[in-house]
């Protein structure tokens, strides 16, 4: 299964839509300012998430009243940000257990109704991309890097990704190919205070069992050289950030 949040950060149009052009999902999810690209882009949306304070009324009433589409409306008053109660969703979603969310609550228990059953796909992926999670506000980005960790928890390829960067959160062992790379550069940044047993294989610079920290930049613009790279960590978890210029 594969699931989309279009959020209401910086997207760049050529490069969204060519990347979209190589996607497609079983649920897509505008988060309200995103629901400007998603009308653009002429996707079709399976869900719409947020307070609306952003969107412009017009666009937001071509899809508000529309019964395809599951509307999760919230006061702006609320303890979470629109892209966490994304987030939140789309984990119901691969659960199996997504429908509409209480507009008085805060959106964060879903009761799965008879007549809502949603059918799952039983193609062994899950896979979340995450579209306009980066952009001006920093206090929104940060807060959207770390809502990988509960996406990573829940066992889903989760990514953020926009023109520059496509960014995970990762622990254990991970496998890259050159062939279709997202970018030049490979960089693992600290999430928790200790990295420990990092091993680098396949990339410019290797590591045999190293040791790193939250606040230090040994992992920084690594390069893969190889055919396939493997990273393993023995202990920690890292933001794993492919980048170009």
């Amino acid at each position: 299964m594969k699931v989309l949040i279009i959020t209401g950060g910086n997207i760049d149009d050529d490069f969204a839509f060519s990347f979209l052009k190589n996607n497609r999902y079983d649920e897509v999810i505008a988060v309200d300012g995103g629901l400007a690209f998603a009308d653009r882009a002429g996707i079709k949306i399976t869900h719409l998430v947020g307070d609306f304070d952003t969107i412009d009324g017009a666009v937001l009433e071509k899809y508000i009243h529309r019964e395809d589409i599951c509307v999760h409306q919230f006061v702006p008053e609320k303890d979470y940000t629109d892209t966490d109660i994304a987030v939140k969703l789309a984990i119901e979603l691969f659960s199996g257990m997504g429908v509409p969310l209480d507009p008085m609550s805060e959106g964060l228990s879903l009761k799965l109704l008879p007549e809502q059953e949603i059918p799952m796909k039983e193609t062994g992926e899950k896979i979340l991309h995450i579209l306009g999670a980066t952009g001006t506000r920093l206090d929104h980005v940060l807060a959207n890097l770390q809502m990988l960790k509960n996406i990573m928890d829940a066992g889903i390829d989760g990514m953020i990704i926009d023109k520059n960067n496509q960014i995970q959160m990762i622990r254990g062992t991970h496998h890259l190919k050159m062939e279709g790379i997202f970018g030049k550069y490979m960089s693992l940044i600290p999430a928790t205070m200790d990295l420990s047993g990092i091993t680098l294989q396949g990339f410019k610079y290797p590591l045999d069992r190293a040791d790193t920290h939250f606040g230090e930049s040994l992992c920084v613009s690594n390069e893969l050289t190889a055919e396939e790279g493997w990273i393993t960590i023995e202990e920690g978890t890292a933001w794993m950030i492919l980048s170009r210029d």
